[in-house]
């Protein structure tokens, strides 16, 4: 399929703010060979579209802007959305800044497996003690900030459990082709898990922002199978829906298997490639961190480092990384983390050689830390960090 973004005079004019037809039959192709039956590379076009209708899937200016129009259309302002933690810390302004929802925070014993159903329903009971009415569960898979995995079991044991409460989920899986190998890793859609059963409670969310390295697209999708809730976000879109030129372009590369899977291919061995080099600097630190399977992050623990095992500890280390290296590590009470001393390194925001240096620089101020203690630590000290 060859498409000239310009050409084609639909591309002027007003249309469904949901997408363009073609588009959004490409979309339905590619999530149907990708998320749905992702061992079934030769399925063909005709076939896809059986599975996953293009009446069922949606563009968005990225998938923060489809996330704030999902809360928008399933709460009203003050209601609860309860989020395992830790979690991507945009994920409370995505539901907080237009929705007016109350994030609540899933602690659980094991978060690499997922909260259980007891400590799901914990955290609810709780929201609703402070008057909160609990409406969503927004699960992310594969999991930012830790890099695992769900089990497809866990996955439908949370599922099950919002349906008890007749709650709403929504599954996040932007990271799920940035698995670190092709096979073997272990992640299956929520597409694949519920057999493409979504009935009119659970919706997919998936942008190009991070499998395509292409934030700067705004480019967000959702499937769902609940028409009513469609019809909402097609009103609320017409503030945040993708140019037409762009979703040709979409639909072309969507369409073009030979293009696709030798870039994912290479993606993830690039990855990789990052996660190795950066978890093996840890190791020679002697920095736990969460193993990761997917995602461009890693999960560390500085909490020995820490001045105080507060939240005021971790922020005195990150502002130390900050100003003596100039490293950005995501804290881990931002994501809503009960321990102090959690960090997030995005590795793949930097190239390899840039990626070198900084754990490097990252080495040194450890190895200042454990020397010196906190209280000898001064200018003169960490002079040499940057080289």
């Amino acid at each position: 399929m060859q498409v000239n973004p310009f050409s084609d005079s639909i591309v002027y004019g007003y249309n469904n703010f949901l997408g363009l037809s073609a588009p959004r039959e490409a979309l339905a192709y590619f999530l149907t060979k990708h998320f749905l039956f992702p061992e079934e590379k030769d399925m063909s076009y005709r076939e896809a579209l059986k599975w996953i209708s293009p009446d069922c899937v949606a563009f968005g200016s990225g998938a923060g802007s489809l996330l704030n129009h999902l809360a928008m259309s399933l709460t009203e302002k003050g209601e609860a959305v309860l989020i395992p933690a830790p979690y991507y810390a945009g994920f409370d302004s995505d539901m907080k800044l237009l929705a007016g929802c109350v994030t609540v925070p899933v602690h659980s014993a094991n978060p690499s497996a997922g909260p259980t159903a007891e400590e799901l329903e914990e955290a609810a009971l709780s929201a609703e003690s402070r008057g909160l009415r609990v409406k969503i569960l927004l699960i992310t898979n594969p999991h930012n900030p830790l890099g695992t995995i769900y089990t497809p079991e866990s996955t439908k044991a949370m599922i099950a459990w919002a349906r008890s409460r007749n709650m709403h989920t929504i599954v996040d899986e932007i990271y799920a082709l940035s698995t670190h190998y092709d096979y073997g890793h272990g992640f299956e859609s929520v597409l694949r898990i519920l057999k493409n059963d979504l009935g009119n409670d659970v919706h997919h969310i998936w942008a190009l922002s991070k499998d395509f390295g292409s934030s700067g697209f705004r480019v967000g999708t959702l499937y769902t199978q609940n028409m009513r809730l469609l019809a909402s976000v097609a009103n609320l879109n017409i503030f945040s829906c993708v140019a037409h030129p762009m979703q040709m372009m979409l639909a072309e590369m969507f369409f073009d298997d030979s293009f696709i899977y030798p870039f994912l291919h290479e993606a993830r061995t690039k990855i990789r490639y990052s996660y190795e080099l950066c978890t093996k600097k840890l190791d020679d630190m002697v920095i736990p961190y969460v193993p990761a399977k997917a995602g461009i992050f890693v999960y560390a623990d500085f909490s020995s480092l820490l001045p105080e095992q507060t939240p005021e500890g971790e922020a005195r280390f990150a502002k130390l990384v900050l100003d003596s290296a100039r490293l950005i590590m995501t804290p881990g009470q931002a994501q809503h983390d009960r321990k102090p001393g959690m960090f997030r390194i995005c590795y793949c925001f930097v190239t390899p050689d840039v990626l070198q240096i900084a754990m490097e620089r990252l080495d040194k101020i450890v190895g200042k830390i454990r020397r010196w203690h906190w209280d000898n630590l001064n200018a003169e000290s960490l002079n040499d960090i940057i080289t």
